[in-house]
């Protein structure tokens, strides 16, 4: 043991293996002589021998110097926990030292103390048995439940930071869900799918709340599960496949509640999910467990997970590394359709939907490059009739693929085949149009063909139903489709609490996202071609020469994968002044405070960022 270097007060400790080797040099007990000073200020704080320091004060001091920090050690992480720590437990029976303001720098401070540049530092920490970042977790639970105790009225406060969310407030709904999806919002925590959901049943009054995101600290976590009775090792069986979210309710007004949480899944390939809470009063251990006590898995997908729990604490998703293979198709169909989310559903396009939907794009855009080079082309009856042939044949392609991806829709939702179509499916959208054009020259020798006016089927035959039919056709099949489909999307399980208008808009979002690949817009086709009602040409025209627009619009710019993607891309190239995201504040006048003009909650924090 020696002392340690530099700016650092303490002793730093290495052992020698028994082979005569250094282990790795342990500075959890290194301190820096700012943070040292600091807690020695905190100390002497909360012992009534300091008249001029307040809570406030110090946290922004705290807020300062790890703001600034390049790294932190392993010592300093654990000495800014102790400090928050000590806090926490000072505030829980001061009150009146309560501000708005000061949970914002509260949250300013976690955010850098959790940044992952600190990461190695805190994994030190995890691999010597302390407490860690747990100890960081059950100060920011207890301050923010202090909250409860100064807030009347309704009332909602959001600090949305980086790495941490944290939201306290109270409410007299009979329905509590974090993060609120209502209110816009550029935090990372509504990219993720992660939602709780509180129902109160036997309430009376205000219900005061807390809650907390963390982004980042899921693999920091000690690696032990409380079952039986028993604390076990993890040891590869299971892992952490979810971010950590902590919800807190406050008071005795509320005797029976259920809570319900929805994971977003980190990784893909885990399997075998468990409703996981963090326990910090386990058994012979530091600072808890991971539990399963008190849950349930309601509903699991390849992506997500609905967990059910009888009471409020952190939570996580613990899962399995490896996938197991589904055995049967009731099995399939239930974690498919219990998803939930109309975006994984709608989007979820890696394999069969990116193959037909690229295979549509294809062929849309020579369909349109043939009808704008060549549909006028009439001087050369020959060349003229070639140009007809060939749009006949890529038109009714176009409408095959619409077909195929109506039947990929059926097959995803209903029928979910154990082993998809698409590779049969695709290459006969291409053969089959071939075969009708094929007869249809044959049996006409090309009469129909082109005219002196276009390049096209002639509307003077009956040709024109060689492409009319099995246009009609393929709509009213995918209209049926899109009934299906929508229904569907408004009655699977996870959306049985939503209220109608929600519904309403899951189906006008999967109608929106289905109309442009389906063809169904092609039906006004059908009425333009009587010469008498112009205003169907024209909005014939309108509606295909945007399908194309369409189709990359709605799936694509619009989906949660591109928006999330160019989220993060506008974060990372954005001013780092502007990564520290703005407070959302809503009727502040509700908090008790000692100084009112301190506490205000200030008019730019009303906006969202």
């Amino acid at each position: 043991m020696v002392a340690c270097t530099g700016e650092y007060t303490g002793n730093a400790s290495r052992y020698c293996r028994s082979d005569g080797k250094w282990e790795v040099p342990n500075y959890s007990k290194c301190i820096s002589n700012s943070i040292e000073q600091i807690k020695e200020q905190t100390a002497k704080f909360l012992s009534g021998a300091s008249d001029y320091d307040n809570v406030t004060i110090i946290l922004n001091n705290l807020e300062n110097i790890t703001r600034d920090n390049n790294k932190l050690r392993s010592g300093d992480l654990n000495a800014s926990s102790d400090i928050l720590n000590e806090i926490a437990k000072y505030i829980t029976n001061h009150t009146e030292e309560l501000s708005v303001d000061q949970l914002e720098i509260f949250g300013s401070l976690c955010d850098n103390l959790l940044h992952e540049r600190n990461h190695q530092s805190w994994g030190e920490l995890n691999n010597e048995g302390s407490a860690g970042v747990t100890s960081l977790v059950s100060a920011v639970t207890e301050y923010n439940d202090a909250f409860d105790e100064v807030i009347d009225g309704e009332f909602s406060f959001v600090v949305a930071k980086e790495n941490v969310v944290m939201e306290v407030g109270k409410t007299s709904s009979d329905e509590i869900t974090v993060p609120n999806r209502l209110t816009p919002s550029d935090s990372w925590i509504s990219d993720s799918a992660t939602e709780i959901k509180l129902k109160k049943n036997i309430c009376s009054g205000l219900t005061g709340y807390s809650s907390t995101f963390y982004r980042n600290i899921s693999h920091l976590f000690p690696e032990y599960l409380l079952q039986n009775g028993d604390i076990r090792p993890f040891n590869g069986s299971y892992g952490v496949n979810s971010i950590i979210a902590e919800f807190t309710v406050h008071g005795t007004t509320c005797s029976d509640y259920t809570l319900i949480i929805k994971f977003d899944h980190l990784l893909e390939n885990y399997s075998k999910p468990l409703c996981g809470h963090w326990d910090f009063s386990a058994p012979h251990t530091v600072n808890g467990a991971w539990s399963t006590f008190g849950s349930r898995v309601v509903d699991a997908a390849d992506s997500i997970t609905k967990c059910e729990y009888n009471h409020t604490t952190n939570f996580a998703i613990l899962m399995s590394p490896g996938r197991t293979r589904i055995a049967t198709h009731k099995e399939a169909i239930k974690q498919r359709v219990s998803n939930g989310e109309v975006e994984i559903i709608l989007s979820d396009i890696k394999n069969a939907q990116t193959k037909a939907m690229m295979n549509l794009c294809v062929a849309l855009i020579l369909s349109y490059i043939i009808f704008l080079a060549a549909i006028t082309q009439t001087e050369n009856k020959v060349v003229c009739s070639a140009v007809a042939v060939a749009l006949h044949y890529m038109f009714l392609t176009d409408f095959a693929l619409m077909l195929a991806e109506g039947i990929l829709f059926v097959e995803k939702l209903v029928f979910l085949f154990s082993r998809s179509i698409v590779n049969k499916l695709i290459p006969a959208c291409w053969i089959v149009p071939a075969g009708i054009v094929g007869i249809s020259a044959g049996v006409t020798k090309l009469k129909g063909y082109g005219n002196d006016q276009f390049c096209w089927l002639s509307l003077e035959t009956n040709l024109i139903w060689a492409f009319i039919g099995p246009a009609l056709l393929v709509i009213m099949i995918n209209v049926v489709v899109i009934i299906i489909a929508v229904d569907k999307l408004m009655t699977i399980k996870l959306h049985d609490e939503k209220t109608p208008q929600e519904k309403s808009k899951i189906g006008l979002k999967g109608i929106r996202v289905m109309l442009p690949l389906f063809g169904v817009t092609w039906i006004v086709g059908t009425f333009s071609l009587n010469d008498d009602l112009v205003i169907f040409q024209y909005l014939f025209a309108i509606f295909n020469s945007l399908q194309g627009l369409f189709i990359f619009v709605f799936n694509c710019c619009l989906t949660n994968k591109v928006r999330t993607g160019y989220r993060k891309y506008k974060r990372r190239n954005a001013n780092p002044m502007n990564l520290k995201l703005s407070t959302v504040c809503t009727n502040n006048d509700n908090l008790k405070t000692v100084d009112e003009k301190q506490h205000q909650c200030p008019e730019e924090m009303n906006e969202t960022v």
